[in-house]
């Protein structure tokens, strides 16, 4: 920074914080209650499901209230952790305001043995304090340059709202090419929108491809060579068994954005045929894709599309010429026939409130629940998809009749719950301590679980 840019900055913040010590207590109260009457009025805050909001200090818009609304509405709430080391800040998830204790510079933040994080894929707005705004958009901070790498280093498509008191907003602030300038400001009395859409600079998206790509092949080739390395046996089918893979899938879905799991997923089945030939007609690659997909997508909220492809692939599965609605049972003291898809249908409601818990604070581990919940379905969605390739590409082929497939169920109606539990179990165990520390990872270079 210009010794002159410098000087004319700070004399920026100095008549800033002039002006906002000039109004009386309960001036600030009122105007941070009207702009933040104002932010809620804005439709991209309405639609927002996950909402990034910084912890107001005493000289700035209170968020106190607005954060407590959005909890009670059911939004997603994150705050700003500062990581000192690092020189950055890291998008928490908090569940109430409890979890707050005072942190770096005096500001309120979460716990940081007990981090949330949250990849930024998940946000939808980021409203940032400042010390002054123009009629521009440009933002000025308080000089660390915390929110300023934060916010250019965000992919497009987030909306970015500076919160403040009109006597912050200037005609024309300085600026300088590394500081981010936000999409509106809002304050008591007037929303200012920019809107220029678009990353934020062109380095800034440079960056978040090569990012991304390197992202890609690293778990792409993490995914061939597990796929390439058998467990036990699939029933039914010579030679085939169910690869180490199927264990990282729900942490594929956690780590990476559903299109961008797929894309994934889709690519080193393909490339994966060169190590592990197909299997059903070089559709091999649709039950990991159904498990990566429908775990992101829960994983994010976006259950009712999760649960639309999970129902429909039971539902492909279920009426299958080759499939079996009932089971059964002739034991000695049980006659009865079960339904052959109990788990599936059970999993629904059961993965939902595993889910639902994993959203407050409790003694147990609210990661490890929803993570569990998660890969539940996950993994039940896979079954379903991966049954139903058998039946279609087995059974119309002719490489097994009607008799046989009945006979094949029959023994896959005592397995594949303990199968499927064990991978749910193995998934978690292995999951829960990678998100901790691989989206920390992945979320610093991509800012972006």
């Amino acid at each position: 920074m210009g010794e002159e840019s410098g000087n004319a900055k700070n004399e920026f913040r100095k008549l800033a914080r002039e002006r906002i010590l000039a109004m009386s207590e309960q001036q600030r109260k009122n105007k941070s209650l009207k702009a933040v009457s104002n932010l809620k009025s804005l439709d991209e805050f309405s639609r927002a499901k996950c909402v990034m909001v910084y912890v107001s200090k005493k000289d700035e818009v209170d968020t106190i209230g607005l954060i407590t609304d959005m909890l009670k509405s059911g939004k997603r709430v994150a705050v700003p952790f500062v990581d000192e080391e690092r020189m950055e800040l890291i998008p928490c998830e908090i569940s109430n305001l409890e979890e707050l204790a005072v942190g770096t510079f005096g500001v309120m933040e979460p716990d940081p043995g007990n981090l949330r994080i949250v990849n930024t894929e998940e946000i939808d707005v980021v409203v940032v304090p400042g010390m002054a705004f123009d009629r521009n958009c440009n933002r000025l901070g308080r000089g660390k340059g915390y929110f300023d790498r934060f916010l250019k280093r965000l992919n497009g498509g987030k909306k970015v709202i500076g919160l403040a008191f009109s006597e912050q907003v200037f005609d024309s602030i300085p600026v300088e090419e590394n500081d981010a300038k936000v999409d509106i400001v809002v304050t008591e009395s007037s929303i200012i929108r920019c809107d220029a859409g678009g990353p934020r600079s062109g380095l800034s998206r440079k960056k978040f491809d090569v990012h991304k790509l390197a992202t890609s092949s690293l778990f792409m080739a993490l995914f061939i060579v597990l796929r390439a390395v058998p467990t036990f046996p699939i029933i039914g089918v010579p030679g085939g068994s169910f690869p180490v893979s199927d264990v990282i899938l729900p942490l594929y879905g956690v780590l990476l954005e559903p299109v961008h799991g797929a894309t994934v997923i889709l690519l080193g089945t393909i490339l994966g045929f060169l190590i592990k030939p197909p299997r059903f007609l070089y559709l091999d690659f649709l039950p990991p894709l159904v498990n990566t997909l429908t775990v992101s997508l829960l994983w994010r909220r976006k259950t009712w599309l999760a649960l639309l492809i999970y129902v429909s692939v039971l539902a492909v599965f279920m009426t299958g010429p080759f499939s079996l609605i009932l089971i059964h049972l002739d034991l000695p003291g049980l006659e009865a026939d079960l339904p052959f898809h109990w788990l599936h249908l059970t999993a629904i409601p059961v993965s939902l409130i595993l889910i639902r818990l994993g959203n407050f604070k409790h003694k147990a581990d609210p990661i490890a629940l929803k993570f569990s919940g998660c890969a539940l379905l996950g993994t039940m969605g896979q079954h379903s998809m991966g049954s139903a390739l058998f039946g279609y590409v087995f059974g119309l082929t002719g490489m097994i009749n009607r008799e046989g497939f009945e006979k094949i169920w029959y023994t896959v109606f005592w397995i594949y719950p303990i199968e499927r539990m064990l991978l749910v179990l193995v998934s978690t165990l292995v999951g829960v301590p990678a998100i901790r520390v691989l989206t920390r990872i992945i979320w610093r270079p991509q800012n972006p679980s």
